[in-house]
């Protein structure tokens, strides 16, 4: 066996690649103390692969291997390291222990049904159960890992194939109108500001989390009143990455109104008084930064619940991504009241949100929300 378990409980692999043409004897590769199986039987699995060149010489293709071949794909493609440390956790937590045994080059539709029951009826790691939306992200990871499999010539089908989406319960979309958001502003404290400034970049630009939480004054152009996205920020294992945005068509540049940009300089201002000292380049602080750290989701998530507390019972805190709601629910009401064509606006909208496709945009926001249709209705007051 190629891995095994050691005496004080780590790991071995152990590798056989025939026997010297020279001497006779067995070449073996060993390789120890792995902290778990899984580390092994991957470590296993790319010695095979990439020094072995045992690719198609296997007896059965492992799901660690499987997954081996997998990142290799992803890296030469440059895939976003978010999309790939996503995924690592879906085959550590989920894929790798369901099939673990398994030959990944005979698994039928029933065994890949049988996964998906098993991720339905599996506790959660953060608690409770899997929703059909995260259930329906798995399963395009294991569509992903068996297309590898054809690729390399180890299948001729894939059984994802046949497996229909599960039914997914969509959020309500909640947002803010104007009077609600100053509402909402009215109850931060002055020592909060920075956190008020994040949540009016995004009710004031529409951009997502990530997004805002990447930008550093490089990006911000004070002077000709835009926002450059180029960049986003994601938490993993205790620190923030900085990657490439959603799509390509998410770099984009958000234009500002003056009131605004004279919010930001003075800020700006206040921020290079406190900070200076300890950068080479205030440029390089995030715009949001108010200590000698920048500001992290975790901190937002903190400051939320810490925030909410403190709202009356009568007010709703609305999630974050709710505010890119809000953004587009005014412009929308905005472009309605001076006659705007609905194809122009969903096309500004497509641009400012950055968007692959208009389609998405449509699809997304071509319903009005039923509590914004006496607003629509006081619209035609100017007709």
């Amino acid at each position: 066996m190629a891995v095994i378990k050691q005496d004080d409980g780590l790991w071995l692999v152990d590798i056989s690649d025939g026997k010297s043409s020279l001497t006779g004897k067995r070449i073996r590769h060993r390789k120890s103390n792995f902290l778990t199986k899984k580390e092994a039987e991957e470590y296993e699995a790319y010695y095979r692969i990439h020094k072995l060149n045992q690719i198609q010489n296997t007896k059965k293709l492992t799901i660690s291997s499987l997954y081996v071949m997998l990142k290799e794909e992803d890296e030469l493609r440059g895939n976003k390291r978010g999309t790939i440390d996503t995924q690592n956790s879906y085959y550590t937590q989920y894929v790798s222990r369901f099939f673990e045994n398994a030959d990944m080059s005979s698994v039928t539709i029933q065994d890949v049904k049988k996964y998906r029951d098993w991720l339905i009826e599996h506790p959660s790691v953060k608690g409770g159960t899997l929703t059909a939306t995260h259930v329906n992200q798995q399963m395009i990871f294991v569509h992903k890992l068996f297309d590898i499999a054809i690729s390399k010539g180890f299948r001729q089908d894939n059984p994802c194939d046949a497996i229909r989406k599960l039914p997914e319960k969509h959020k309500e979309m909640s947002y803010y109108t104007p009077e609600q958001f100053k509402k909402f502003e009215s109850y931060f404290e002055e020592s909060e500001y920075p956190f008020k400034l994040l949540y009016r970049v995004l009710m004031f630009t529409g951009i997502r989390m990530g997004e805002a939480l990447a930008l550093t004054w490089r990006d911000v152009f004070l002077d000709e009143g835009y926002i450059k996205i180029r960049k986003s920020a994601y938490y993993r294992n205790g620190k923030t990455h900085i990657g490439s945005v959603k799509t390509t068509q998410s770099n984009r540049e958000i234009y500002i109104h003056k009131a605004f940009v004279d919010e930001l300089k003075t800020w700006k201002s206040v921020q290079n008084q406190r900070l200076s000292k300890l950068t080479d380049s205030t440029d390089d602080l995030q715009i949001f930064q108010f200590s000698g750290e920048p500001m992290t989701a975790p901190n937002v998530s903190n400051f939320r619940a810490a925030f909410k507390k403190r709202l009356p019972e009568d007010f709703k805190l609305i999630r974050n991504h709710d505010f890119r709601h809000s953004h587009v629910a005014f412009l929308i009401n905005q472009g309605l009241r001076r006659g705007e064509g609905k194809d122009y606006i969903f096309f500004t909208l497509m641009k400012r949100l950055g968007h692959s496709s208009i389609n998405t945009t449509i699809n997304i926001y071509s319903h009005l929300f039923p509590s914004q249709q006496k607003e629509v209705a006081n619209a035609f007051d100017d007709f």
